[in-house]
């Protein structure tokens, strides 16, 4: 969570530039490795995993967090506690906040889940692992969020917590989501039991080596699939409580537009982040930054096929 706290912080000269350039927009050059057909079927059949990475990564990770840079922390932060009713988690302020109207750089919010779960009934809600939205301020001049987030889905049961009677019969219907400060859509989905934070949606130029690339390299299950929409998440005991965070990509033909909004996914595990670089760097990812040690924790950056960045954190 801290990670990219850490990241702003860090003074070394010779480092710090080498990992603001990582969390940069993805590089143009690296759509010549994209298929031109983004709409073709995906087989409907298991892939084997073959690759040791997934074997690894499957059982021990979880979807950890997506950063966003946005004109104003503090709008943000307010619409999803205030008006979504999430929790405000780490932060770090700016330093000349007290002539400025924002006062935060960064910060973290859950929305939380529903503890329907027997195995987390004993246990503080704050210590399960949620999925988190990372915020960091961007001071671009005509900022733009882009095309590659296609919206961020809200679980139905975060506004019936106390009335599921009404959610099963249809008798009462979910509020409109206000408006998100930075234009993002936020929209009321469906979902089972577990994570408030329910999708996570991405547009996708190539939706067959996407699903190879979270499938068989990042361990994820595909959970639902059809020419336009890939369904994926971690399934295990990582996240107790539920179903957990849904990473969901949409078919596009459209040029996929950076933006400055989006910055990177992260991945938290309990595996080898020394492993899996191995394993990734042998299946021909890219890499934008080796294993490094901060924070108690090892962390890499992968590419993937849209040119999204990953970060993995876990174990040496």
């Amino acid at each position: 969570m801290l990670f990219l706290v850490y990241l702003l912080t860090w003074t070394t000269p010779t480092i710090v530039p080498t990992f603001i350039d990582a969390f940069q927009p993805p590089p143009i050059c690296y759509r010549h490795r994209l298929s031109p057909n983004p709409l073709q079927q995906i087989p409907f059949i298991t892939a084997i995993r073959s690759t040791t990475v997934s074997a690894v990564l499957g059982p021990t990770s979880f979807l950890s967090h997506v950063t966003l840079k946005v004109p104003s922390v503090d709008a943000s932060v307010k619409y999803w506690t205030e008006d979504m009713g999430g929790t405000f988690g780490a932060s770090l302020e700016l330093p000349d906040h007290d002539v400025s109207e924002d006062k935060l750089l960064f910060a973290s919010v859950k929305l939380g889940c529903s503890n329907s779960n027997s195995r987390t009934a004993d246990k503080d809600p704050a210590s399960t692992p949620c999925f988190a939205i990372e915020l960091l301020q961007s001071t671009v001049e005509n900022y733009s969020i882009g095309n590659m987030i296609s919206y961020i889905g809200v679980s139905m049961l975060l506004q019936f917590q106390n009335n599921l009677l009404g959610v099963i019969t249809g008798s009462d219907k979910p509020r409109p989501q206000p408006d998100e400060p930075n234009g993002i859509s936020v929209q009321s989905s469906a979902s089972a039991p577990g994570d408030f934070f329910a999708r996570l949606a991405l547009k996708s130029n190539n939706l067959t080596e996407t699903f190879q690339f979270y499938t068989d390299l990042l361990g994820m299950d595909c959970k639902a699939q059809d020419e336009k929409m890939i369904c994926l998440r971690y399934e295990n005991d990582c996240f107790p409580s539920g179903v957990p965070t849904t990473l969901v990509f949409e078919a596009t033909t459209d040029e996929i537009l950076p933006g400055d909004c989006f910055t990177h996914l992260a991945i938290t595990t309990s595996a080898s982040i020394t492993e899996i670089a191995d394993q990734l760097k042998i299946a021909g990812c890219e890499l934008l930054m080796k294993p490094t040690e901060m924070i108690e924790k090892h962390h890499i950056i992968v590419v993937d096929p849209n040119g999204y960045k990953v970060v993995v954190s876990g174990e040496k």
